[in-house]
């Protein structure tokens, strides 16, 4: 799925990872962005690239971040997540979690817990 307009300037600008930590952590916030992206806030959390992506767009003004959460949803099944941890990081119920993947169908990743020094049974 591609990223909405409203975020993919920052996706083009910092990636697909950088741009979803961002968002989960700051989903519906209001910042103020700095003038400066050196030093700030911003940079020593998230990385100078993505402090400088939001300087160069919302230069000293309010940022509201978007909570683009279909967007979010479909990135997040895609690396495997349950419609729980989905819906737990954004904030809504399983079954909106379901409503939202509907609209455009995911492959979702199959994920296998593994631990150190335990053999896989369906690989022998």
């Amino acid at each position: 799925m591609q990223p909405p307009s409203s975020i993919a300037w920052l996706v083009d600008a910092v990636g697909e990872n950088a741009a979803l930590e961002f968002i989960d952590g700051n989903a519906g916030k209001r910042l103020k962005i700095p003038r400066s992206a050196e030093n700030c806030q911003l940079a020593e959390i998230y990385g100078l690239p993505l402090a400088q992506a939001l300087v160069d767009t919302y230069y000293g003004s309010d940022y509201q971040v978007p909570l683009v959460r279909a967007w979010r949803a479909h990135l997040l099944a895609g690396r495997g997540c349950s419609s729980n941890e989905i819906a737990t990081r954004l904030g809504t119920s399983w079954r909106n979690v379901g409503k939202l993947l509907e609209k455009a169908p995911v492959d979702r990743a199959k994920r296998r817990a593994s631990h150190p020094g335990q053999l896989d049974i369906f690989s022998l």
